[in-house]
């Protein structure tokens, strides 16, 4: 059974995933929607096992500063190639960031409409 709110959006675009101030290590969304992302990574430093951490990325056409994101890990399992997917649900985003994100995924939604 799905429990999902809102539409999934294929998209690439390099994450960082921060665990703290020397603990990060760059990832690759595979998707977003408006109440979370999914990530695939290498496991290594920065990697770690939290429930918590800072996801900051930049959005393709967006001339706005990064938008960082609290997400809450939901779920992890391996790919077929190796690296780990992770899914996470936003749990904060300040009210500028979560307007333009929001903003460029109804955009994506009616491109992909045309």
């Amino acid at each position: 059974m799905e429990k999902r709110k809102s539409d999934r959006r294929s998209l690439k675009v390099f994450v960082d995933h921060i665990l703290g101030d020397q603990e990060r290590c760059l990832c690759i969304s595979e998707d977003m929607s408006a109440g979370g992302m999914q990530l695939s990574g290498l496991p290594g430093k920065g990697w770690g096992r939290p429930r918590h951490v800072w996801l900051q990325f930049q959005l393709p056409n967006e001339q706005e500063s990064s938008v960082r994101a609290l997400g809450e890990l939901r779920y992890e399992r391996a790919a077929p190639d190796g690296t780990r997917v992770r899914g996470y649900r936003f749990k904060y985003m300040s009210p500028r960031e979560r307007c333009v994100y929001n903003d460029f995924l109804r955009g994506q939604t009616l491109q992909a409409a045309e």
